[in-house]
């Protein structure tokens, strides 16, 4: 559905299977251009404001009830973000979040910094990009100001207030955010345990989604719907060439967790099922 208001002189894209709320608002105080992915979802009560700078936003991803993007510069977000209810996404300085970013309710991400008068010496004043690379969490209510990179699957405890940069894999917390030394929220897994923990999620979606589920070959798994269309899963990049394509089939890789888009229910279904905090496929595009 794609019935929404639009205010001003600017350019929307909206991609296939994408659900914005009729409550959304674009705004374009300057021209500009808003590109919104497959697959996403725009609630209630966004607004997207453009004052010069174009916004994009990646398959997959998620703006809940009332969020607020200010694009200046720019705002790039990327496949599979999720922005939660009452957040704010300035890009009047440049932003540019990786995949799979989460940032839960009530968190603000700010790339510029204005107060008081210049002519009476206010200093306060400024725009800097902001960086968020992939699988970055912002639990919930965590400030970002500008200038700042925050690092591959770093997560940042709810109330964090992110003034410097860090590194990728921290975990941070405080006002102003210092880093946990002694906490991990992540741990290494071979290619079979990943392997075998995607066969257990497919066995139940399975079920839960009324599928048809077969695995005849190693490290192949295949789930239809009643309409014939398919999703396969194989386990390695070599062994995406040896599946029969056709128009109706998905083809996931769970080595470099790329798929290919055939627009079905089934991979629509398939897909968010594991998209949640189990597995997210993306295109080779994405995944570059």
């Amino acid at each position: 559905m794609v019935d929404f208001n639009v205010i001003g002189k600017g350019v929307v894209q909206v991609g296939k299977c994408t659900h914005i709320d009729p409550k959304a608002q674009v705004v374009f105080s300057k021209p500009g251009k808003v590109v919104v992915g497959d697959y996403c979802v725009i609630g209630p009560g966004v607004k997207i404001i453009c004052a010069g700078g174009d916004v994009e936003i990646g398959d997959w991803s998620t703006l809940h009830d009332n969020c607020l993007v200010l694009s200046g510069q720019y705002v790039s977000i990327g496949a599979h973000c999720w922005f939660g209810q009452n957040s704010i996404i300035d890009g009047s300085g440049g932003l540019s979040v990786g995949r799979g970013v989460r940032v839960g309710m009530y968190s603000q991400i700010w790339s510029h910094v204005a107060a008081g008068e210049q002519i009476e010496g206010c200093t306060l004043i400024g725009e800097r990009p902001v960086v968020i690379e992939d699988d970055v969490w912002l639990v919930g209510s965590c400030i970002v100001a500008s200038g700042v990179t925050i690092g591959r699957q770093t997560v940042a405890l709810i109330g964090s207030n992110i003034t410097k940069s860090f590194e990728s894999h921290a975990v941070i917390a405080g006002a102003p955010a210092a880093k946990k030394e002694k906490i991990k929220f992540y741990k290494e897994l071979s290619a079979d345990e990943k392997w075998q923990m995607l066969e257990e999620w497919l066995q139940a979606a399975k079920s839960e989604l009324d599928l048809e589920l077969t695995s005849e070959l190693k490290a192949q798994i295949e789930l239809r719907d009643q309409d014939g269309a398919r999703v396969i899963f194989v386990q390695n990049r070599s062994q995406v060439n040896d599946v029969q394509r056709d128009p109706r089939t998905t083809i996931c890789c769970l080595e470099d967790k790329t798929y290919n888009k055939a627009y079905t229910s089934v991979e629509k279904m398939v897909l968010k099922y594991l998209a949640g905090n189990k597995a997210r496929f993306y295109t080779r595009a994405d995944a570059v």
